[in-house]
């Protein structure tokens, strides 16, 4: 007998027995399907019920979200009587004319004899149906089909209403997340607004301080950095060789901080000071610990300069460390820096971080460096590698440099962002642990605290979670209490590395949700297979991907395409190169929709593969919902790359 969909959730760990029956209490009321009802009471969140039933129905899934911003082209919408769509609870969301292909949400996708009434009526050559929960596409219908622009408010209400924050058990540590009350964007919009509509390379202090002070007091922490990321990459726009230079110093700072175990605040701050660390200096300038070395006559502007950024935001009141940080970037490894000529580990490591990936910018983007040219990425890398232990850190250029081997984000690409955060008081054991899990092919990051990982289940970072018992019985069943009470971790695996030597302490560890234990008997290999095992059920169960960003200098194009190509990946691969922006809509391995600038098509791939620098984000979770304007395999396209740029 084929097991119904709430004993399904129960095993996938989606949903607790009680939430299920909770749920069909109300379905007799309703009369709803059993997942309607579980994401309407705040029993799941949809998209882990969505990803489920899409694995499920080998299918592919829309939210909320994405049906509230998607364009639906009119086409689409007139292929479909509106009443139909309305009866039978379905929304046409993309129409390939040329191969007359209809994409539809539909909230019973395996209704197969309703697929192939929409085929007849439509007159298409194939219906593509994929998943939404019913209250979504009604709404989706309500806007698209009627041009109600308030049609989703009542499912974000009932969202905020459903998924409250969680209370910490009595006796345990409160993990809620702090309430967000304006968005990054209406701070932006407004900034820009009162702005006079033209970009300069210099800094208006007036406007950026009022902006992040009413950023600091609003909004949360990532939405902090991405206004910061919006502003200041506005601002080095007109400087060629500059462009989204502070953004790429930021990321990789957090990429390198987090590598080598700095605890999550500290890595927020050393973003924070990243972003601002040239603004209020001299632009046609780019002061670096390398090119104050070889000039002393600047040491004395340095100086004057190195507490720029701090006074112009003086009154923003940013976080004492980010000052810390800003005011140690010119301190030298070996104690030849300035302003106070600290050395070693007595240098704050954000600093050290960020004075190590300035540089190696520096190097391969700044015709003016100390060298005088462009380095290629080997030779920069060679350059800093000589220059640790003087003016940089040993630890971190190595880090920089397995950094930008590609090897990280290649990794990142292919698992859809997915990662392993791996906490343990001991310093040993996590390394052991680390380097077991990343020869797995997993990405991995390892804390130093809890907290750490509390952080990353708040940003939706982590897949699997692996806490080590030597923190404690009562703070790892707070972690796992924090971990089930959240729609959106609930189903996530939480393993702990040792085991319980009394059967009353496992039992309240494994009532308290968590997922399993790891015999600690010294061997990384073996708690290692344990962690891959976890780590598949959850993709088995429909875990989400997460968005990966990064750069044609970490990773090239041609590499890029046939990590993509070779995955047979879906969803959307957008790239910017300062004010040029343009996109790839990856379905299966195929390119099927691309524009940039005003092009579209075949000539906009071929374009913006062209680039030589530039930023990409790749979204795995993105639907397509834009009408088909080319047809390209990514491996074919990777081989025609590879061979143009030998």
């Amino acid at each position: 007998m084929a097991k119904r969909l709430g004993e399904k959730l129960i095993e996938a760990g989606l949903a607790s027995a009680e939430a299920v029956e909770q749920a069909l209490q109300h379905q007799k009321i309703t009369g709803h399907r059993l997942g309607d009802c579980l994401v309407e009471l705040g029993l799941i969140q949809e998209t882990a019920l969505l990803r489920f039933l899409a694995n499920e129905l080998k299918t592919r899934y829309v939210s909320a979200d994405k049906l509230a911003k998607a364009t639906i082209p009119p086409e689409a919408l007139d292929k479909v009587p509106v009443r139909m769509a309305e009866a039978q609870c379905f929304l046409p969301i993309a129409y390939d004319a040329e191969r007359k292909i209809l994409s539809v949400v539909m909230a019973e996708p395996q209704k197969t004899e309703l697929v192939r009434e929409i085929t007849l009526v439509t007159e298409m050559s194939e219906v593509f149906p994929l998943i939404g929960v019913r209250s979504a596409i009604q709404a989706g219908i309500k806007k698209h089909y009627y041009g109600d622009p308030t049609a989703f408010a009542s499912l974000e209400q009932g969202a905020t209403q459903a998924y409250p924050r969680p209370s910490s058990s009595s006796g345990a540590r409160d993990y809620s997340e702090p309430s967000r009350i304006t968005s990054a964007s209406d701070v932006s919009s407004r900034s820009s607004a009162s702005g006079s509509g033209r970009t300069s390379s210099r800094i208006n202090p007036t406007q950026l301080r009022e902006a992040l002070g009413a950023v600091r007091g609003s909004v949360g922490e990532n939405d902090f950095l991405e206004t910061l990321n919006i502003l200041v990459s506005l601002l080095e726009m007109p400087r060629k060789d500059f462009r989204s230079h502070s953004a790429q110093v930021a990321r990789q700072t957090a990429l390198i901080a987090r590598r080598i175990g700095v605890p999550p605040r500290d890595v927020a701050n050393a973003q924070i000071a990243a972003f601002l660390h040239d603004l209020g200096k001299k632009p046609d300038r780019h002061l670096t610990l390398p090119l104050l070395a070889v000039t002393p006559d600047l040491k004395a502007e340095a100086k004057r300069y190195v507490r720029a950024p701090i006074k112009l935001f003086e009154t923003v009141h940013l976080p004492t460390p980010v000052n810390s940080l800003l005011a140690h970037l010119y301190e030298a490894f070996d104690g030849s820096g300035l302003p106070q000529g600290v050395k070693g580990e007595d240098i704050p490591m954000g600093a050290r971080i960020i004075a190590a990936v300035d540089a190696f910018l520096d190097y391969t983007r700044n015709p003016f460096n100390p060298l005088g040219r462009i380095l290629p990425k080997h030779e920069a890398l060679d350059t800093l590698h000589a220059q640790g232990g003087a003016l940089f850190d040993p630890v971190v250029v190595d880090a920089l440099i397995t950094l930008q081997s590609g090897d990280l984000l290649k990794q990142r690409v292919e698992t859809d962002g997915r990662q392993v955060f791996i906490a343990d008081p001991d310093e040993a054991t996590r390394t052991d642990l680390m380097d077991a899990v990343s020869k797995m092919g997993l990405v991995v990051q390892a804390v130093v605290k809890l907290d750490g990982i509390i952080d990353a289940v708040l940003a939706n970072e982590a897949d699997t979670v692996v806490a080590g018992l030597g923190y404690g019985v009562g703070d790892l069943v707070a972690l796992v209490q924090f971990v089930r009470a959240r729609p959106e971790s609930a189903s996530l695996p939480v393993l702990v590395l040792g085991e319980p030597t009394d059967a009353p302490t496992r039992e309240r560890m494994v009532q308290a949700g968590i997922t399993g234990f790891i015999p600690n008997n010294g061997n990384p290999d073996d708690a290692a297979a344990v962690i891959r095992g976890a780590y598949a059920d959850r993709l088995a169960n429909g875990g989400p991907g997460h968005v990966v960003r990064g750069s044609f200098d970490e990773l090239a194009p041609e590499e890029l395409v046939r990590v993509l190509g070779a995955g047979r990946k879906s969803g959307k691969l957008q790239i910017r190169n300062g004010p040029q922006e343009g996109l790839l809509q990856l379905e299966r391995g195929r390119v099927m929709h691309a524009t940039f600038t005003d092009k579209k098509g075949e000539p906009a791939i071929t374009a913006l593969l062209a680039l030589k620098q530039a930023e990409f984000q790749y979204d795995p979770e993105a639907v397509m919902t834009e009408m088909p304007n080319a047809d390209q395999d990514l491996e074919l396209l990777s081989r025609k790359l590879g061979s143009s740029a030998q």
